[in-house]
């Protein structure tokens, strides 16, 4: 007989608890394969203080992470003489600044991948809202990097334009710390976990580095049973604040299947500065479906950035938790394709605002209308990876999973992404659209300018110079 263990993952998966329970072993399956499912949400849901309530898990922990390795900094009240304090202060300080300089390499390798992949993936979706979480996918595939091995792991290696597993696991690392946030009501927190087939043979230390390097948790059970469906979901349903639970509660695996990875983002902040739902109007939101009356939330004369292209033009707002949420409009007669197209919009979000930053800005007076939205989409990224260079892990008689297992011959049969945005008067749960009539090629003529957002648009958050969401709302 074999042991299985029920866990029961509370609030962040600090506290747990395994208990035993026996089982008849199960035949491995003849003709496996493996597939992979990317799941994520942006939330910046004001009404939502805390996660759902606690999954229950019925599968065998092989590995679990542990807290995220994130120092706080030293404040001299904790402390009971200066010089202590002062030398924890200094390991603080190294260790920020490793962390820094590693996610600014990362971002930077990443660059092409961000512009590449944002383009693939939402301007081809036949006019229909498109969202997509960079940061998402970059941890998942990392993770598909880790488990395979030789050509398919050589793949995403030049995917992400880095050398070797060592460096990715790193960049990985500090990427994942550096956008890792929880108090309670800014939230950006990220989870990533991989299911095993039972029986299935499996490299321990392969196990460990996912625990370690992405902070995974690996679970064991029968895959493709109802239990081992509604443990995933309930996994999918916790991580994702119940943002996705349309989705999470029709996981159904097939029994063929022997691994499945899911990695997950959720996402909450209020605005900086908040909108006042007395400044809410009612108009006309020009679809690429029909004309739409929608609820625009207003602000009169901001005082901020605006910034321009030959093709767009765009405005950032800021977000209680240090991220932004960047609003750009195409230039009448051209489409979010054209815009996503080039990789102009992605260079000025990550340029900055310094000396080197992006030229063609403006600070000015803005009158700001955006519509209140809540859209959501899944889009199957496999087509697109393959044109991206990424098709040995789908292909039985190429795919290389020999970090993980040496039992019968595995590959990728899919990889899809979820996601749900919404906006509102105090946060963000996922959307935008802007306008800037009569400005885009151009610096703006006048102090003065309307900003109003009216017809299909692009949307970018980001945290630092890092891309967690992008989108396309075509229709509100």
């Amino acid at each position: 007989m074999k042991r299985k263990h029920v866990l029961e993952v509370l609030d962040k998966i600090d506290d747990r608890y395994i208990k035993e329970a026996e089982k008849a072993p199960k035949k491995m399956k003849k003709r496996p394969y493996w597939i992979g499912a990317v799941a994520a949400v942006l939330a910046v849901v004001i009404c939502i203080s805390s996660f759902l309530n606690t999954p229950i898990i019925t599968a065998n922990a092989i590995a679990l992470p542990g807290d995220a390795r994130i120092m706080e900094y030293p404040r001299y009240d904790d402390y009971e003489d200066r010089e202590s304090c002062m030398a924890d202060r200094a390991v603080w300080e190294n260790e920020s600044e490793h962390r820094r300089t590693t996610r600014e390499n990362a971002a930077v390798s990443l660059s092409p991948f961000f512009i590449e992949s944002s383009a693939e993936f939402l301007a081809s979706q036949n006019n229909e809202n498109a969202l997509w979480s960079p940061i998402n996918a970059y941890i998942g595939l990392a993770m598909l990097a880790e488990i395979t091995d030789g050509d398919s792991r050589k793949e995403i290696l030049d995917l992400f334009g880095v050398s070797d597993i060592e460096t990715l696991r790193s960049q990985v690392s500090a990427v994942w710390e550096s956008v890792y946030e929880n108090d309670g009501n800014e939230i950006c927190t990220l989870a990533n976990s991989l299911w095993l087939e039972d029986g299935l043979n499996y490299n321990q230390d392969t196990m460990n580095n996912l625990a370690y390097h992405y902070y995974a948790s690996v679970y064991q059970t029968d895959l493709g049973s109802d239990s081992a469906n509604k443990s995933i979901g309930n996994w999918l349903n916790k991580n994702t604040g119940g943002m996705l639970k349309d989705r999470t509660d029709k996981i159904d695996l097939s029994p063929e299947t022997i691994l499945a990875l899911y990695s997950t983002l959720f996402f909450q902040a209020k605005w900086s500065d908040e909108f006042n739902s007395r400044n809410n109007t009612n108009d006309i939101f020009h679809s690429v479906n029909g004309d739409t009356d929608v609820t625009y939330m207003n602000k009169k004369l901001c005082q901020m950035n605006y910034y321009w292209h030959r093709d767009f033009s765009a405005v950032a707002l800021s977000l209680k938790n240090g991220s932004t949420m960047w609003f750009i409009l195409p230039d009448e007669g051209k489409t979010t394709a054209d815009v996503l197209n080039n990789s102009s919009y992605g260079e000025m979000i990550s340029s900055g605002d310094g000396e080197e930053g992006w030229q063609n800005k403006k600070y000015m007076k803005v009158n700001l209308s955006v519509p209140k939205f809540d859209v959501s989409s899944t889009v199957n990224l496999k087509d697109g990876l393959g044109r991206m260079g990424v098709t040995k892990v789908f292909d039985m008689e190429s795919s290389d999973f020999t970090a993980i297992t040496s039992d019968s011959p595995v590959y990728v049969t899919a990889v899809n992404q979820s996601a749900r945005v919404e906006i509102d008067e105090r946060g963000v749960k996922a959307a935008t659209y802007i306008e800037l009539p009569g400005c885009g090629s151009a610096m703006p003529p006048e102090e003065i300018i309307d900003f109003v957002l009216d017809r299909p648009f692009l949307f970018v958050i980001t945290k630092g110079n890092l891309p967690l969401f992008t989108g396309v709302v075509n229709n509100i």
